[in-house]
């Protein structure tokens, strides 16, 4: 990489760390702030949000590799079989439904949707479960894609006994969860803005 390659990357990293940290003030005004953005986030933002969380480095492999294999016709797999229609369905029918609802947590929502007797405890007990299965397999997802690009873009090194892709990942984790624990859902948000006007 050249010198500008390797400008413009560290400026995405800092840019990226720093909308975080600004946003900092404002998820500390409560709870609900942190974790839900006040319920004062714009639509617009989060639909932002939204596409450039689906535009990430494991999802844009994936998509090569159809559009390599099966030509123009590999793109549309995506669009029909991915992340796409299940989000129109859910912005279109239940995104007010959910803001609605005012619970912060999808066990909250159980409970709001089946009430708080067994039938509500099973479906949180489910909900949970599902949850953390579903998060550790694609944070291991997103961090092993986004490590072999990574390592192999930057010429990041391995050492002490670990691969280059362990390193690049744990890099992303770590700046990843600086601006998350700072600032919340905004600077979840914001900072998937900032990626999405430089996509």
């Amino acid at each position: 990489m050249s010198t500008l390659d390797i400008g413009i990357v560290v400026v995405y990293i800092l840019g990226m760390v720093i909308v975080g940290l600004v946003m900092q003030k404002r998820a500390s005004e409560g709870i609900d702030s942190y974790f839900l953005g006040g319920r004062k986030i714009p639509w617009w933002i989060l639909g932002s949000s939204g596409m450039a969380s689906n535009l990430d480095i494991s999802g844009t492999m994936i998509n090569t590799a159809f559009i390599f294999a099966l030509g123009a016709a590999g793109f549309f797999i995506e669009i029909r079989g991915g992340v796409t229609l299940i989000m129109a369905f859910l912005m279109i029918f239940q995104g007010k439904w959910n803001r609605r609802a005012e619970v912060m947590t999808l066990a909250e929502w159980m409970h709001f949707r089946f009430g708080t007797d067994k039938q509500g405890d099973v479906a949180r007990l489910i909900a949970a479960v599902s949850i953390m299965i579903m998060t550790v397999a694609m944070i291991t997802y997103f961090a092993i894609g986004s490590g072999k690009f990574i390592a192999e873009f930057l010429h990041i090194p391995g050492f002490w006994g670990l691969e280059p892709q362990f390193w690049a990942a744990s890099l992303m984790i770590v700046l990843a969860m600086i601006y998350t624990v700072a600032s919340g859902l905004y600077g979840v948000v914001w900072t998937d803005v900032f990626q999405g006007v430089i996509i």
